[in-house]
């Protein structure tokens, strides 16, 4: 039954994943990861420095290069790459289901596949979707060694290393899980006896090793030739990005709002979360109750590796997805069988609804005081992949595989406007892109049509025309500030690609002042926080609450003396024609100012 029922749970989720998985655009460095392996795949690759993390992530650069190679022509890119490493993805998966489908429970399973963490980061080009593939490979294998499955395990989790270097925070964890498990009253001598460096009598070794073997209730042996193995490829995996490919980036990048950090818990780690709090109580009962000093160090060694990949994230939680790590920490010490089984059908039934409710019913919080419940228009939140929902995730889903033709957020709307932009690349294939947060969208592009985006700071750019898209100068970034904003806003420009809610692609250089008058006030009444525009012929009946700009006045209106335009932030009634509206894109408990101050 738990073997069937494993199956069937792996095979809903997978199709389902995959039939929504199409041409989303998701992210700035999915954009940058695909430009250098659109280049690496024919052969014009740049420094590796100028693409997004390539020293941490160069397997991915690989693995999407050789999917675009096999692409035929007509197919775009986008899609081609986004189902070829969901594929990789859903079979390595499955290669992991089947391998423990006695041991795996099946609500495990469930919270893993159902964590918005994983479910809703299927679907595009990320580091943590190949990573993932090659981390469950090598515990295919490294959970049973023998001959050559040992060195298999190593090759997987150095290609997992490769994908992305955060998969390390993994490796005290597999070490602890692959040792011998300790058995009662073995006390000092049998701690000695599971290491036997520091034990002066190994004969015993032999005796307790095949008692631990016998006491394991997954079946999975316990080895110790697979440790120096996979600690040596997961040293060699970090050494080869640093040596071959320097130049990279930070690995840790701190940021930290307790709403922030609430809301990706309970709307990323979800039910995984959940069990995560369970097991980590187990851990902790268990190094309590150990015998003898040592066994207790050695229980709360796991317990330590346990929590590793989770509160590593917690001071720099940028995304949902950052609790990928610790779903796959739930999933790996669930197979090998340290902790007993869930008997409780209470806890079960509970955790399971915990994980099942969510994909159909969301929460509406247009307040923090007014929350409702909704099956389809959950309240979306801002991170560093995008929108997320507050549950309602099967119908986020649903819409993730319409964005290219209903945009989500201004990832879908930055993208189709650099891909529709008329540029005009230099002799040598180059476009001077101002350096903000959507430039990975200018690589992609120029790299679709064989050159390149050469990114630049305000105050390095050339004595020449350059390129930015609208809706990073519309806001104010608290993590990567543009500091030349207001030289910026100055400058004659003029858009040369479609624009949507405001949202396009400007040529800086050319063109009148317009546009940037406005948008130095818009971004004052605005606080700094992001906002979409729309004509005012064009803004919909019902919308609520708008603050409307123009050249002459009208009812109700306040003369702005820096940019000498006229302003409503509450207008109703007629506008004079050339008039245009503009409204806050996310709810004001989620403004700029609560997020610095914290509240």
């Amino acid at each position: 039954m738990k073997t069937k029922l494993n199956i069937l749970l792996l095979l809903t989720v997978a199709l389902l994943s995959l039939w929504c998985t199409g041409d989303l655009m998701r992210k700035n460095d999915q954009a940058t990861i695909l430009a250098g392996a659109n280049d690496l795949a024919h052969g014009r690759m740049h420094d590796p420095s100028a693409y997004y993390q390539f020293d941490k992530t160069y397997v991915l650069y690989g693995v999407c290069a050789a999917i675009l190679k096999m692409v035929p022509a007509g197919v775009f890119l986008v899609a081609a790459a986004n189902i070829g490493l969901a594929l990789i993805f859903w079979a390595a998966l499955a290669v992991f289901v089947i391998r423990f489908r006695r041991v795996l429970d099946p609500l495990v399973l469930l919270c893993f596949l159902t964590a918005p963490a994983v479910l809703l980061n299927t679907l595009y080009v990320n580091s943590s979707v190949l990573s993932s593939a090659f981390l469950l490979l090598s515990a295919v294998f490294l959970f049973k060694e023998n001959g050559r499955r040992g060195w298999l395990a190593a090759l997987f989790f150095f290609l997992a290393v490769g994908s992305r270097a955060d998969v390390i925070l993994l490796l005290p964890l597999l070490l602890w899980l692959i040792t011998p498990f300790p058995m009662r009253g073995t006390g000092e001598a049998g701690f000695h006896a599971f290491f036997p460096i520091l034990g002066k009598n190994r004969s015993q070794f032999s005796k307790h090793w095949t008692r631990a073997q016998r006491e394991r209730p997954c079946g999975c042996r316990a080895v110790t030739g697979g440790s120096g193995k996979i600690l040596l490829v997961g040293i060699l995996g970090l050494a080869a990005g640093r040596i071959f490919f320097p130049g990279g980036g930070s690995t840790f990048d701190p940021i930290f709002n307790w709403k922030m950090v609430a809301g990706y818990t309970v709307f990323g780690f979800g039910a995984a979360g959940l069990l995560f709090v369970l097991y980590s109580g187990r851990l902790a009962i268990q190094a309590c109750k150990g015998r003898g000093a040592l066994e207790k160090l050695y229980r709360a060694a796991g317990l330590a590796a346990f929590l590793l990949p989770v509160l590593f994230f917690i001071p720099q939680l940028h995304a949902p997805r950052y609790f990928w790590r610790g779903c796959e920490a739930v999933l790996l010490l669930s197979v090998a069988g340290r902790l007993p089984v869930w008997r409780s059908r209470t806890v079960i039934a509970g955790v399971a609804l915990v994980a099942l409710l969510p994909l159909v019913f969301g929460v509406y919080l247009p307040a923090l005081n007014r929350p409702q419940i909704t099956v389809k228009s959950p309240t979306l939140f801002p991170s560093g992949d995008g929108f997320y929902p507050m549950g309602a995730y099967l119908p986020f889903m649903f819409r993730l595989r319409n964005s290219s033709t209903q945009p989500i957020d201004h990832n879908q709307l930055v993208w189709s406007a650099v891909h529709s932009a008329q540029f005009d690349f230099s002799p040598e294939g180059i476009i001077d892109v101002l350096y903000t947060p959507m430039y990975g969208y200018f690589m992609l592009e120029a790299s679709l049509r064989e050159g390149f985006a050469a990114l630049h700071e305000y105050d390095k750019l050339p004595a020449r025309d350059f390129y930015a898209d609208s809706r990073s100068l519309m806001r104010d970034d608290p993590k990567t500030p543009l500091n030349a904003l207001p030289q910026i806003l100055s400058l004659p420009a003029l858009f040369i690609s479609s624009v949507s809610g405001g949202v396009g692609v400007l040529r800086f250089g050319n063109g009148d002042a317009e546009w940037g008058r406005q948008t130095r006030l818009l971004n004052r009444l605005f606080s700094g926080n992001e906002y979409r525009i729309l004509s005012s012929d064009d803004w919909p009946d019902g919308t609520g609450r708008r603050v409307c700009i123009s050249q002459i006045p009208f009812d109700e209106s306040e003369r702005d003396e820096e940019s000498g335009l006229y302003y409503s932030v509450d207008a109703g009634g007629s506008l004079p024609a050339g008039s245009i509206c503009a409204r806050r894109v996310l709810p004001e408990w989620m403004s700029l100012q609560a997020f610095r101050s914290g509240q």
